[in-house]
């Protein structure tokens, strides 16, 4: 008889300070890093560097952000990248807003954001975002190499690490003052290789486990979700899971949320020690820019998956 209780995503800890790869405390986090990937493609992660203090700071940041007058926000804009810019009034979503801010730890994105935003500056917000942001950085180099080594192809990291492009998006879903659930975000997988969530009081995310069921994700607000996007399963061809997500919301309260994007830059093809007899290679090189754009169309957007649609062998 099978379990009447609803999924629940995996909690990691990675709070132990100066843990080094091979030692035995590193080696038992990986494994259920990477045994969580697999089996649901995310996990719910603990990780102090980034403080309450500091967490309750960058969401008091977001509200100011998005309460600017629409024209302001709107004068956001990124035409290279899909998602990137000021994004609102899409129809199956109308109460959803986002930032997507690119460039964010080379370039300073968040500096010509808050430049564009508030012309008078705001130091706060630069101060605020800007930490947080390298926080979220070293929480995914971390996960990744604990992948890297685990799948025996931890030569290839530093490659990796040269083709990040990472980026981070802050999203706001109004309050639909009803008690009947609404649309936050449609059914979704992410596109790019590592998605890290963090969110304020207001839960709303849901994902769907491999055999097709919802659950309600319900974090602590000071934690992560840590999510693989289809890049990261394809390169992997096919060992980690990339799980399908939405957001529905209810209630007189406003859900904020960060989301931190590792994405990459050029083709993205699956290391040869990854194939073989028992894992035939799932997928044709790619580039993530292309698989975002084929999502854009008619034909990605109603793929049942986008990523074999687009380069599936």
């Amino acid at each position: 008889m099978g379990s009447l209780l609803p999924p629940k995503l995996p909690l990691i800890d990675f709070c132990k300070k100066d843990v080094k790869p091979g030692s035995t405390y590193w080696d038992s986090v990986q494994k259920v890093v990477v045994k969580a990937l697999e089996e649901f493609g995310c996990f719910e992660a603990r990780y102090d560097k980034i403080s309450v203090e500091l967490h309750n700071d960058v969401f008091k940041q977001l509200e100011d952000l998005f309460n600017l007058p629409a024209g302001t926000k709107r004068s956001f804009v990124d035409p290279q990248r899909p998602f990137d810019g000021f994004v609102a009034d899409r129809p199956l979503s109308p109460l959803y807003e986002a930032m997507g801010v690119s460039g964010v730890l080379y370039s300073g994105g968040i500096g010509k954001l808050a430049s564009l935003m508030w012309p008078q500056g705001n130091p706060k917000f630069c101060e605020t975002l800007n930490p947080y942001a390298l926080r979220l950085f070293e929480l995914e180099s971390l996960i990744t190499r604990m992948v890297f080594r685990s799948f025996g192809v931890e030569k290839y990291l530093d490659t990796h690490t040269d083709s990040l492009n990472d980026s981070i998006r802050f999203n706001r879903y109004k309050a639909p003052m009803t008690r009947e659930t609404q649309i936050g975000a449609t059914v979704h997988c992410d596109k790019n290789f590592l998605t890290i969530l963090q969110q304020n009081h207001v839960n709303g995310l849901e994902m769907q486990t491999k055999d097709g069921k919802w659950f309600r994700v319900e974090p602590s607000a000071s934690n992560f979700i840590v999510m693989a996007g289809e890049s990261f399963l394809a390169w992997s061809n096919g060992r980690v899971h990339s799980p399908r997500h939405r957001v529905m919301v209810s209630g007189n309260e406003t859900r904020y949320s960060t989301a931190w994007f590792s994405s990459l830059r050029g083709v993205i093809q699956c290391p040869p020690e990854l194939v073989d007899e028992q894992h035939p290679l799932l997928f044709k090189p790619f580039e993530e820019l292309g698989l975002l754009r084929f999502y854009e169309t008619e034909q990605g957007f109603k793929a049942e998956s986008t990523l074999k649609a687009y380069c599936g062998v």
